[in-house]
């Protein structure tokens, strides 16, 4: 996640969808909490008593964000996020995993015979999800969605929102691998469509693509 104080903005960082490029663009407006412990920026608004030893992992969700920070920082700051079609997201996950070595998952993925044996292991393990980073009980609970489709127009969005001229945006954390169709069949595509419904259906994807109809960004 990237916290910035002086531009009242906080992104929450889903996994795969471009979030490290977002980071190693804006990061020059924010205090990321991995590194740099919240308390110097929340002591220049008065919010430091309980934030001293504050830190937030990478993939820090919304709702742990939410129950965490002062309720002045997070009602007032304006919140966003990406993500990305669920099929494309899993291949894309799958080839990173398979080929960081220093993840904790690697040697479990890179062992595996097929894309589809890391499916059913996601399936079975049901720990990973895209709403899971910006929703709660009573929905979605960021300001901003931007799509990993559409990531350039988002990204210039964004950063009107938050009053920066958009410094270049970097491709970075790239795994390369071939296009994420050729990666299923029709069984493997219904399998995810079964159990990341919750996703396709929020954010309004299909296996190609984005619906016609799909909700844009949720602001």
């Amino acid at each position: 996640m990237l916290l910035s104080i002086s531009h009242r903005f906080i992104f929450v960082h889903v996994n795969k969808a471009a979030g490290t490029s977002m980071i190693a663009a804006l990061e020059q407006f924010g205090h990321n909490p991995p590194t740099d412990p919240l308390s110097k920026g929340l002591a220049k608004v008065g919010l430091v008593r309980d934030y001293r030893r504050r830190y937030f992992p990478v993939h820090t969700t919304a709702s742990q964000l939410r129950r965490q920070l002062p309720a002045e920082v997070w009602d007032g700051f304006f919140k966003f996020a990406f993500v990305r079609n669920p099929w494309d997201w899993l291949v894309s996950t799958y080839h990173y995993l398979g080929t960081t070595k220093a993840h904790r998952h690697h040697r479990r993925v890179s062992a595996m015979g097929s894309f589809g044996e890391y499916v059913d292991w996601e399936i079975e393990r049901a720990r990973r999800s895209q709403s899971g980073f910006v929703c709660e009980d009573d929905g979605v609970i960021v300001d901003y969605i931007g799509r990993f489709e559409t990531l350039a127009d988002d990204y210039e969005e964004i950063c009107r929102r938050i009053g920066v001229k958009a410094p270049p945006l970097p491709h970075v954390n790239r795994t390369v691998h071939r296009g994420y169709r050729e990666m299923y069949d029709d069984a493997l595509i219904a399998r995810v469509a079964e159990h990341w419904r919750f996703d396709i259906e929020l954010f309004g994807y299909e296996f190609n693509g984005l619906r016609a109809d799909a909700r844009r960004n949720f602001p």
